[in-house]
């Protein structure tokens, strides 16, 4: 239960894309909240994530702080970046608490699909929660890029007791293949460069007509190719994802 002074922070998970995905409790928290924390990978990028949960921000109440987040390999970088991004957010909600009349600053960091699944709340939370715990985080998941897919295209994840897989996109051939000897369903996130590589696999277990690609989602960009050969010499963007559903 929250205090009535205690800074308050909502990670709403936003869906793929599409704004009339975004959940009910998710758009209350937006309309709620005092701050508004809106990643981006770039300095000069528009942040995603603000795009999508616009129609249900007030710039004239809220303030909007923008976070640039690079991507980051290094853990020990990436630490870095998000023990950064953790001191902005706890100096903006206790700047609230302090200048609010009565009751507690309400902050909202937005997310693209869900905040705890592959995503770096998970790292920012741990930041947070050992530079200002006295912070209240909560959590309103969102709809995945595969679930939303799968819905566009009438695609089942699985039936009975049939075994999904979601993972990364693996570097080593060897890998997807006993991923899809295993799983009657894998969903391969974040395809990059990986993605010729796995449609040769894909084509020498005959499994191209079984697969599905999907990229930007719910978006402007969105693009969704049932005839994955075609996307041999493709290199994939960071937001793409491969479903292949094996059926005996």
């Amino acid at each position: 239960m929250l205090e009535p002074e205690q800074p308050h922070l909502v990670a709403v998970g936003l869906g793929p894309g599409d704004p009339e995905l975004v959940t009910v409790k998710g758009r209350r928290a937006i309309e709620a909240a005092d701050v508004i924390f809106a990643p981006r990978s770039r300095d000069d990028e528009t942040s995603r994530a603000l795009r999508i949960a616009q129609p249900w921000i007030d710039p004239a109440r809220q303030q909007v702080v923008p976070l640039t987040i690079p991507m980051q390999r290094d853990p020990a970088r990436a630490q870095t970046a998000y023990q950064q991004i953790a001191a902005t957010i706890g100096a903006r909600l206790s700047a609230q608490v302090a200048g609010r009349p009565t009751g507690a600053a309400r902050g909202v960091y937005l997310l693209l699909g869900d905040p705890l699944l592959y995503g770096t709340f998970t790292t920012l939370r741990t930041a947070l929660a050992a530079r200002y715990p006295q912070i209240a985080v909560t959590i309103v998941p969102g709809i995945t890029s595969f679930a939303a897919a799968a819905a566009r295209v009438g695609l089942p994840l699985s039936l009975g007791d049939e075994r999904v897989a979601i993972v990364p996109a693996p570097a080593d051939p060897g890998a997807l293949r006993e991923l899809l000897a295993r799983f009657e369903t894998v969903v391969l996130l974040k395809l990059g460069r990986a993605l010729p590589q796995i449609i040769a696999v894909l084509d020498e277990l005959a499994l191209l007509g079984a697969a599905v690609y999907a990229e930007y989602l719910g978006m402007p960009e969105e693009r969704i190719v049932r005839a994955v050969g075609s996307l041999r010499d493709y290199q994939a963007p960071y937001l793409s994802l491969l479903i292949v559903r094996r059926e005996e």
